[in-house]
């Protein structure tokens, strides 16, 4: 199933919020499925990876060296790129699960207005 809002019209929703809710909470559980799937996997462990080399190339150039310098910096941007990989595939989990607890409690009738 997918998160797109098109192929959720015919699921009747009590209000705009409850749809966006929904539709987050189906994205973290598309992200947690992609992470589990070989594909997820792999490109997960190059990003996690290309994090720790970086980090330990970083210890063993001088980044006060024009040369250590450019270099520094190419590590830097490469283990940034990895890292927020990482860390956007575990927001877009985390945030859907909290959506999914929001969405039950809009389903249990606490927040409708």
């Amino acid at each position: 199933m997918s998160a797109d809002p098109t192929q959720l019209s015919h699921i009747e929703f009590v209000n705009e919020t409850e749809r966006e809710y929904f539709a987050q909470a189906m994205v973290g559980e598309e992200v947690a499925g992609f992470l589990n799937a070989t594909t997820g996997r792999y490109l997960h462990g190059r990003a996690r990876q290309v994090f720790n080399e970086c980090i330990k190339e970083m210890f063993d150039i001088d980044p006060y060296t024009p040369e250590g310098k450019k270099a520094h910096t190419r590590l830097k941007r490469d283990a940034w790129c990895a890292e927020n990989f990482m860390k956007w595939c575990a927001d877009a989990i985390i945030e859907g699960r909290q959506a999914a607890t929001q969405l039950e409690t809009y389903r249990d009738g606490e927040e409708y207005e």
